[in-house]
């Protein structure tokens, strides 16, 4: 990155830090404030760092001031490592970052940074609210299934436990166009908000082009079960499942409901759903074809159980929601 964008960013940076710390306290809840104890993770909402309804975007370098500081967001964040390399502890696991390294976490991953050095490592902060990021994300989420199981993970009900993913060997294209979205966001020039959200879909595209390594740590054997059905969500049964991990159905069952709060068919029924939804809102697809592409041979069945969820049909939805976001097929 360049040195002037990099100050330039740095003089916005300190421009503004003193009023997010003091929203970033007026963030959390008294009840949480009061206590004492180094464990319990800060919410650092939204809220304190966007200024006006037309921002939707806010970008920010790490400062050194915050390393031990244990927190969460209502947010999704990318972290970008400019230079240097740091280490950042999220959901208790420790990563040693590298230089052009990006990761992505939900709003439920408690992170901090163990090791930062403002001399010698340099991070950049994107924070993403849910909308756009599932915006930026909506001809990618079709291509790639962990990044789809990523944010499905996410937004199904009861099910809103800590993820991220952890990406590396970006190409030097990626870093320029991380480049081009930190001029945008600093110079706010006419149409900029169309550019930026093009510069996130290319980012994320770029990533998957290039055949990113998509790294979880901290999965458990659990967690990994759980990921698979996400990513398999059309055609998985519980059978299969515990073939494929080697459990007996009845006990790999409970397992399930005891990490997701839901029974495997219960899951299963909001994973698809959601990504109806985004076929929905996303595709001009029939919505017999997307009956078919989420799984279901029944198409009065889908209509039984989006209705029971939403309170409308599906084509009432696309109807009611259709105007926040665009149709176009997937590619």
């Amino acid at each position: 990155m360049e040195q002037n964008l990099i100050n330039k960013l740095w003089e916005h940076s300190d421009k503004i830090e003193e009023e997010n710390a003091k929203r970033a306290l007026l963030s959390v809840p008294k009840k949480e404030a009061e206590k004492p104890s180094s464990d319990s993770p800060l919410l650092f909402s939204a809220s304190f760092f966007f200024r006006d309804a037309s921002q939707s975007l806010f970008m920010s370098f790490h400062r050194e001031s915050g390393n031990s500081i244990k927190h969460y967001h209502d947010f999704f964040e990318l972290i970008y490592v400019c230079k240097g390399s740091p280490i950042g502890v999220i959901n208790g696991q420790e990563i040693h970052l590298q230089e052009g390294n990006l990761c992505i976490m939900n709003p439920n991953a408690v992170h901090y940074f163990k090791k930062y050095t403002k001399e010698t490592d340099l991070i950049l902060n994107i924070v993403l609210p849910t909308n756009l990021f599932q915006k930026s994300l909506f001809q990618v989420l079709f291509h790639d299934p962990l990044l789809n199981a990523f944010f499905i993970r996410y937004r199904v009900e009861n099910v809103k436990q800590p993820s991220f993913l952890y990406l590396q060997s970006l190409d030097k294209d990626t870093d320029h166009l991380i480049e081009l979205l930190t001029k945008e966001y600093l110079d706010k020039k006419q149409y900029s908000q169309v550019i930026i959200e093009s510069l996130l879909t290319l980012i994320f595209s770029f990533i998957i082009r290039c055949g990113t390594e998509h790294s979880r740590h901290g999965n458990t054997a659990m967690a990994e079960i759980i990921d698979y059905i996400y990513m398999n969500y059309q055609t998985v049964s519980m059978n299969a499942v515990a073939s494929q991990f080697n459990y007996h159905p009845k006990y790999l069952s409970a397992l399930i409901h005891k990490q997701t709060g839901q029974t495997f068919r219960d899951l299963i029924v909001h994973i698809r759903l959601q990504n109806a939804i985004n076929y929905l809102l996303y595709t001009d697809y029939s919505i017999e074809h997307i009956v078919a592409i989420i799984g279901y041979k029944d198409k009065s069945s889908f209509y039984s159980l989006f209705k029971k969820e939403y309170g409308m049909s599906p084509a009432e939805y696309r109807k009611q929601h259709g105007d926040s976001g665009f149709y176009a097929n997937p590619l």
